[in-house]
């Protein structure tokens, strides 16, 4: 292994990101983040409370532990999106061939990316950390400035979860299976399983489990917290980390405490550096895995087996080219392509879609067919609302995804047609994958629910349209969508609810969804003429 090698190729590859728009976009967002880290006390959302009643003050070591946290869960959940799919772009770009040609090593190149995506996180973390910092002296809790007591904190806890966020990328993107769409969906559970496994919520459970430091850090603040007052009604256990929204905290006082910052004593640091070394064992397995750059991949476990749509056309096998005479050709047509668009953009979404991909398709059918209609509104519907997600988050850049942008682009009105006939085709799958369900409503005159789902069907593909051409990318939107999907379907959060099933609505949130919508298409259609003038 050549340690120059890999800091040329890791310092390569940070000058390509930062000059990204989305490494700004990024940037940016991190300093709101920074600076909404620190709620002030009677605010309507808390990012940490012990016992719905106590929190430190807002000194140096607190403002600097609690960053450093809360930027490393947002790494751990958020980061790795951003950082995923470098490896991916040098593939589709051809750099990954040229590199495949030369001495450089698996793991070299694999470790190469992972600390440019490092670097990566944790310029957004010093961001943060000025934000907050900023912050701290606007809210004047404690207007104290210690460096050292801010700052060391994301030195223990959200560099290790840099790190592990940053190799866990390059473990997906190194697995045929789980460098696309099903990787982003995969992470969020896995995700949701390291958060489970931390034991954050359970008295006396060890740091060594916890990947983002959350434990080590609530279990030292509840001890600060006894030793300042021993009569706090506080306990191990009665603490939430994280952003927690509720108009019901607005104008309620927490009791604030001084806090001299972290212990860095054998468990504190001992914990971080196993998951620090439990990352590097991360891109060793990715190094053990990464195909450098083959075309085809390796099993038909990784490629799947596509699934032939009967309406398809079949295309010739390779041969001698066949000689036909120009007079022998059938005139185009021309006439009415409002039916024939969203046709061939239906077509198009489903084709490959893998043989499991539709035996899924076939069982979610048949459970809204004979399931409970209770079942089928609180279980069955909410599955089927997120199963066509890989169909939609194409739409807005398969053109130029395959390389045809410039052909179609070049066709007659191709934002009225193409971009509407894309919408209509996504409208015809969400409402497909619900057919049965919006049957039984409207025999039983369930219009609410009937209702919700039409106007469902029609605002993801259109959200999924804007995502797809503005950022030319379907990661934006399968990360968004399996969000919006989480919080809304799947809890019956009624303001997140898009299907308007699972969750009762008022006059407001249909109107919103209705506007949204529209708005959400008129976004895509200036996108589309945006690039037309490209």
């Amino acid at each position: 292994m050549n340690p120059s090698r890999i800091a040329r190729l890791a310092l390569a590859d940070i000058r390509e990101r930062t000059r990204r728009t989305g490494y700004l976009v990024s940037v940016a967002v991190m300093v709101y983040l920074g600076h909404g880290m620190l709620p002030a006390n009677g605010s309507t959302y808390r990012t940490f409370v012990l016992s719905e009643s106590y929190r430190p003050e807002y000194g140096a070591a607190w403002v600097g532990t609690l960053t450093a946290l809360l930027t490393a869960i947002y790494f751990l959940l958020i980061g790795h999106y951003l950082v995923k799919g470098s490896i991916e772009r040098d593939r589709h770009t051809g750099v990954g061939q040229v590199l495949a040609a030369t001495p450089l090593g698996k793991f070299e190149y694999l470790w190469a990316k992972t600390l440019s995506s490092v670097v990566v996180l944790l310029s957004m973390a010093a961001v943060a950390a000025v934000a907050a910092i900023a912050t701290q002296q606007l809210l004047g809790e404690d207007r104290g400035v210690d460096l050292v007591a801010t700052l060391l904190p994301f030195l223990l806890i959200t560099v290790p979860a840099a790190l592990f966020a940053s190799a866990s990328a390059v473990l997906f993107d190194s697995m045929p299976l789980l460098r696309g769409g099903l990787g982003n969906v995969v992470w969020f559970f896995a995700f949701a399983m390291l958060m489970a496994v931390g034991g954050l919520d359970t008295p006396g459970a060890s740091a060594w489990r916890d990947v983002t430091g959350s434990h080590m850090v609530t279990t030292q603040v509840f001890d600060g917290l006894r030793a300042y007052d021993p009569s706090a009604t506080a306990k191990p256990g009665d603490m939430n980390v994280g952003v927690n929204v509720n108009p019901k905290y607005r104008g309620v006082m927490l009791n604030t405490f001084p806090w001299k910052g972290l212990a860095w004593n054998a468990e504190a640091v001992g914990s971080r550096i196993l998951w620090s070394v439990l990352a590097v064992a991360l891109v060793g397995a990715a190094a053990l895995l990464f195909d450098r750059f083959e075309n085809a991949p390796r099993s038909p476990l990784a490629r799947g087996v596509a699934f032939r749509w009967p309406f398809a056309r079949v295309s010739r096998p390779a041969g001698a080219p066949r000689v036909v005479s120009a007079a022998a050709l059938t005139p185009a047509r021309r006439g009415m392509t409002f039916v024939g668009v969203p046709r061939a953009e239906l077509l198009l979404a489903l084709h490959g879609q893998t043989w499991w991909w539709w035996i899924g398709m076939v069982g979610l059918l048949i459970a809204q067919s004979v399931a409970p209609l209770p079942h089928v509104k609180q279980g069955w519907l909410p599955v089927a609302t997120f199963w066509p997600v890989f169909v939609w988050s194409a739409s807005g850049q398969r053109e130029r995804r395959d390389g045809v942008a410039g052909v179609l682009f070049a066709c007659e009105r191709p934002v009225s047609r193409l971009l509407t006939g894309g919408w209509l085709a996504g409208v015809v799958v969400g409402l497909a994958v619900g057919a049965p369900s919006l049957l039984r409503f409207a025999a039983a005159g369930e219009w609410a629910p009937f209702l919700g789902w039409l106007l469902g069907a029609a605002f993801v593909p259109a959200l999924a349209l804007a995502f797809g051409v503005w950022s030319g990318s379907s990661r934006f939107f399968e990360v968004l969508y399996l969000f919006l999907w989480y919080i809304g379907p799947m809890h019956a959060v009624a303001a997140l609810d898009y299907t308007g099933v699972t969750a009762a609505r008022g006059p407001g949130v249909w109107a919103a969804y209705g506007v949204l919508t529209m708005a959400l298409f008129a976004t895509a259609w200036a996108g589309r003429q945006r690039q037309l003038r490209a």
